[in-house]
């Protein structure tokens, strides 16, 4: 049995070891998607100041700054001095753009570009679809349920590893020291690739079952404006911290043909750790603005809270700089794996092919 395991774990391994290797790279480097960008555009993420105006005015002027389009989604910045991030979408499309808005005084720091237009955005998309659509989803979720099952089975066949765990023969053969490496890279990583490969495969299935059962996209394209112009957004902020107690948006869903509301997605700023940004909402009517609804993520069934916490736990912001880079060293640890892993297995295959090749042929007729 155990050999069955090793072989099932070695070829399991192979098979996905390159999307395996892009994904634990780009993960990890995503765990500073922020920071990155303030790095590389600070002219685009950086607001002018920390005050903020008025939601409604910001809301105003953006529409007015973007006459052939229509806002379908803001984000708000996750901190003071930050940016928003506005998506929106060309009358006569459905083709979702984004653009950051300077909060401080309406301004626009960037054009309307695609979702993949900056770096890390390229980068997240490589992460979470390989640059190939529904079926880079399909790979991704197959190579997140490997995952899961090279940490249970690596687990299984090092379960006495404590004996050895210290153990890196770097003064001996290659592929000893490559076996100890993978093998202690793999025992201090398991629980953590187990987290990411269930919150990532969770996500892809559940994506890919809700895209297969929307209609086709052309039936959403952009006619006209969804929701009353006049509305003031300001009261919906302050209608929603009463629906909910202590309720922070940290986004907001604007309405089209095929996602009727106002949609004010958030959490409450006395959360848990283990609670996202985006898990209550409070809905309203895109026309009078009226309440039309709330779920308190406290308050939801255990399900919902548990997916919930989902977002924290795949990205490690939940215990601040100090998990972010447990998460980024942690997470990158596949990627190594799988250039170990690959390596083993072309150092095992050379010998097998001298010996084959050293062997008589036997004559045929």
């Amino acid at each position: 049995m155990r050999r069955i395991l090793w072989k099932w774990h070695g070829w399991l391994g192979l098979f996905a070891a390159l999307p395996l290797f892009i994904i634990a790279l780009t993960g990890s480097l995503l765990v500073f998607k922020a920071e990155i960008d303030q790095w590389l555009m600070p002219e685009v993420v950086y607001a002018s100041a920390e005050e903020r105006l008025s939601f409604t005015q910001l809301v105003n002027d953006a529409d007015s700054a973007l006459p052939e389009h229509e806002i379908l989604g803001w984000e708000f910045a996750s901190a003071a001095g930050e940016a928003d991030r506005l998506y929106v979408a060309k009358q006569g499309t459905y083709d979702w753009q984004m653009l950051y808005a300077d909060p401080s005084n309406g301004q626009l720091l960037s054009p309307p570009v695609s979702l993949t237009h900056f770096l890390t955005d390229w980068l997240l998309e490589l992460h979470y679809t390989l640059l190939a659509d529904h079926v880079g989803l399909v790979v991704t979720g197959v190579v997140s349920i490997v995952l899961i099952l090279l940490a249970i089975s690596g687990f299984i066949l090092h379960r006495q590893f404590w004996r050895t765990f210290f153990t890196l023969r770097w003064n001996k053969s290659l592929r000893l020291f490559l076996s100890d490496a993978h093998k202690m890279l793999g025992i201090i990583g398991a629980p953590l690739f187990l987290i990411l490969g269930f919150t990532g495969a969770w996500w892809n299935i559940d994506h890919l079952i809700e895209e297969s059962n929307e209609p086709d996209q052309a039936q959403f394209i952009i006619t006209q404006a969804y929701y009353n112009k006049s509305l003031n957004f300001d009261a919906l902020l302050v209608d929603a911290a009463k629906s909910i107690d202590n309720f922070q948006a940290s986004y907001v869903r604007f309405p089209d043909k095929s996602y009727p509301g106002i949609h004010l997605f958030g959490a409450a700023t006395d959360k848990g750790v283990l609670r996202s940004d985006f898990g209550s909402i409070v809905s309203f009517d895109d026309q009078t603005g009226k309440s039309t609804g709330a779920l308190d993520v406290t308050k939801s069934g255990a399900l919902y809270q548990f997916t919930d916490s989902f977002r924290p736990l795949h990205y490690g912001n939940f215990g601040g700089m100090v998990t972010k880079v447990i998460w980024c060293i942690i997470g990158f640890f596949p990627s190594l794996m799988a250039l170990s892993g690959y390596l083993m297995w072309r150092k095992r295959r050379k010998p097998q092919k001298a010996k084959r090749a050293s062997q008589p042929r036997t004559a045929t007729a």
